[in-house]
């Protein structure tokens, strides 16, 4: 039984590296909400920049999201499933920025091979492969100067095996400029914007780091840690659980079939994760998560620590953190994905660890626009080391 629908989406990457000097771009423009960052680095933390907020801004037609690890990510799209991304590592000791671009989807006869990018029809940039992970070569010139002619231009086009996307252009300029400013590049030899002849830009910040609890087997609970994955387990949700209120009520919303979807995982000796599903729609499916003793004691519901400040691509309200629940017991990882439509290719991923001290939020990332774009390329909000 699979209650999601999924689809693989068709992603093709290029990128751009070097510098080019560029004109004065637009101001940017107004800050969007500032995510606030759960935890804080431990002692083992290497050195690094001071802690930073991630941050969501839009330029016209263009997004551009840094996490709070300086990680920025400049991305516009259509709903014709064209999309461009440019991702930009933070630090001095980086290369330059990785474009990415695609047309289709994965599986599609006509899903090209290959594609170039135009700037008003002058054919500036070309992919390399078809997973979106590819950077770029220029087609004249160095990839850089493929980009910056990308943000002068008025229109930019994407073709590739008999296919054709168009993606605005408005903004483009002004997200780069305000990338730069984020990481400290701004009149330095590593802007693409402003350039100047500076060579100093501030080190990363240095992130949180979060150490998964021991692993434990799964006996018992084999498969039951993907519900929606496979035949139901037939496995039993403790009797304590069973008895709360919200629990009854999911149960009647329910249907039969969704009922037996439950969740389960052992997290350690003493804690077994449970997932009750409450309700679904066409590809989302609602679960409460409780924890208990293996004895089905000890009941309390399943903490999960405040996610970042919500952001433009936000699906939904507080249930999105219990919307398609699936717990990975290599990694310790409890992950939920409320799917913005059934290709997946929009909406809010959130990720928590398990430690000996309970679940700590771990990543998150997050596309508001369903332009065709696979969750691997998404910007995070968050993100922490191992």
């Amino acid at each position: 039984m699979r209650m999601m629908l999924a689809a693989s989406l068709a992603v093709l990457g290029l990128a751009a590296c070097g510098q080019q000097d560029a004109d004065k771009a637009e101001t940017p423009g107004a800050q969007a909400p500032a995510p606030t960052p759960t935890g804080t680095p431990d002692a083992a933390t290497p050195a690094g920049g001071p802690a930073v907020q991630s941050e969501v801004r839009q330029f016209r037609d263009w997004h551009a999201v840094c996490d709070n690890g300086n990680l920025c990510v400049a991305y516009s799209g259509s709903d014709a499933t064209s999309w461009i991304r440019i991702t930009r590592a933070p630090g001095a000791a980086t290369d330059g920025p990785c474009v990415g671009f695609g047309i289709g989807f994965v599986g599609q006869d006509e899903s090209p091979g290959a594609v170039t990018l135009s700037a008003d029809a002058r054919r500036v940039l070309r992919t390399q492969g078809t997973d979106g992970l590819y950077c770029a070569d220029g087609i004249s010139g160095s990839p850089t100067d493929g980009l910056i002619a990308a943000a002068d231009a008025q229109t930019l086009t994407l073709e590739g095996g008999g296919q054709k996307g168009v993606v605005p252009a408005s903004g483009l300029k002004a997200a780069l400029l305000w990338i730069d400013e984020r990481q400290g590049r701004l009149n330095t030899t590593t802007a693409l914007v402003r350039r100047g002849t500076g060579t100093v830009v501030p080190p990363a910040p240095a992130l949180p780091r979060v150490i998964p609890a021991p692993a434990i087997s799964q006996a018992g609970f084999e498969g039951a840690a993907d519900p929606l994955e496979g035949t139901p387990r037939g496995l039993k949700v403790p009797a304590a659980i069973e008895a709360l209120d919200e629990v009854k009520a999911c149960r009647a919303e329910g249907n039969p079939t969704l009922n037996q979807a439950i969740l389960a995982a052992r997290l350690d000796q003493s804690t077994v994760l449970w997932g009750v599903p409450c309700g679904s729609g066409a590809y989302n499916a609602t679960y409460v998560l409780y924890l208990a003793r293996p004895d089905g004691s000890g009941v309390r519901a399943a903490e999960l620590p405040e996610r970042t400040a919500r952001t433009e691509g936000d699906i939904g309200g507080q249930d999105q953190w219990l919307v398609n629940p699936f717990y990975d017991a290599q990694r310790r990882t409890l992950t939920v994905f409320p799917r913005g439509r059934g290709l997946g290719d929009c909406g809010t991923i959130t990720t928590w660890t398990w430690t000996t001290g309970g679940f700590v939020l771990s990543e998150q990332k997050t596309m508001a626009d369903c332009w065709g774009m696979n969750s691997d390329l998404w910007p995070t909000t968050w993100r922490t080391r191992g």
